[in-house]
């Protein structure tokens, strides 16, 4: 049976699963050393998608933004921030190569006849809205080091599974049983039904995860308490990321970024994270430094 042939909850159940089965394995193996350029590799792939959908909206509403820069700067800056964080003698390597891509976007329009005012800004803004974000998984999985107190890839682990356990709940509870409108300009099915399902799924999920890391003995550090108030931040700043998406995609006219069955695109998967993967890094360096 092909996944045109299921109804939309159906597909989006089997794909997820794929992918939830796909990114486990990666992040497992994200410590092996043969593994962490393929890790790395596999991080740029999901922003350059993801770029790809936004340079399509854009496109849609007329801009013409440098879409092949923009991809070369995923690579460039993505790398650096791996790179940082498997040699202490780089960690300012992003910063660095940061300042290099504005000075690039701004080159590139000032040997183009593009005008530049519009096309310079979505080039800019996909830099801030997806790399910079995204790229903090890879910060996220090496935070620690590899005989450290606490396993980076069970972080990351606990950092997806909430912001796709706030998207599930929103859903369900939202389908179920949502009446009033959130955001009905920005998307119309969202409710605060939902949103609160989706708030209380990220703080059962967080709970579940930290309790599930001392079942199995993995390394995080993580009090119950902490738990709660970390996985209710998570939700919130997961479903505006939702919502942050949506805002785009309405001024656009499009409802799905992209055509993955069950899911609609790669910034549709992506978007609970934008702001979540920033705010879990920000979490580390604040408790753990």
């Amino acid at each position: 049976m092909i996944l045109t042939q299921l109804t939309p909850l159906q597909q989006r159940l089997i794909v997820s699963t794929v992918g939830t089965l796909i990114v486990w394995v990666s992040i497992y193996f994200a410590l092996t050393p043969a593994f962490k350029p393929i890790f790395t590799l596999a991080i740029i792939a999901m922003i350059m998608t993801a770029m790809n959908e936004l340079y399509r909206i854009a496109e849609v509403k007329g801009s013409q933004p440098a879409r092949t820069l923009g991809f070369v700067i995923t690579i460039v800056y993505t790398t650096a921030v791996a790179i940082s964080t498997q040699f202490p003698i780089a960690s300012t390597l992003p910063e660095i190569t940061l300042l290099g891509s504005f000075l690039a976007c701004f080159l590139y329009f000032f040997i183009r006849t593009t005008p530049p005012f519009i096309n310079l800004s979505v080039t800019i803004f996909s830099i801030i809205y997806l790399i910079i974000p995204l790229s903090c998984m890879i910060r996220i999985v090496y935070f620690f080091s590899e005989n450290g107190l606490q396993d980076g890839r069970w972080w990351l682990l606990y950092l997806i599974s909430i912001a796709k356990m706030t998207d599930m709940g929103g859903f369900f509870i939202g389908k179920k049983f949502g009446k009033q409108k959130l955001a009905p300009y920005i998307s119309p099915k969202k409710t605060w039904e939902g949103a609160l399902g989706g708030f209380c799924f990220a703080i059962i999920t967080s709970l579940l995860m930290t309790l599930l890391a001392r079942v199995l003995d993995v390394s995080f550090l993580l009090t119950l308490w902490e738990s709660i108030w970390l996985g209710a931040c998570i939700g919130v700043v997961a479903q505006f990321g939702d919502l942050a998406e949506s805002l785009l995609k309405r001024d656009g006219g499009i409802k799905d970024s992209s055509h993955l069955p069950g899911l609609g695109g790669m910034l549709d998967i992506v978007d609970s994270l934008i702001f979540a993967a920033p705010l879990v890094y920000v979490f580390l360096k604040t408790w753990y430094t």
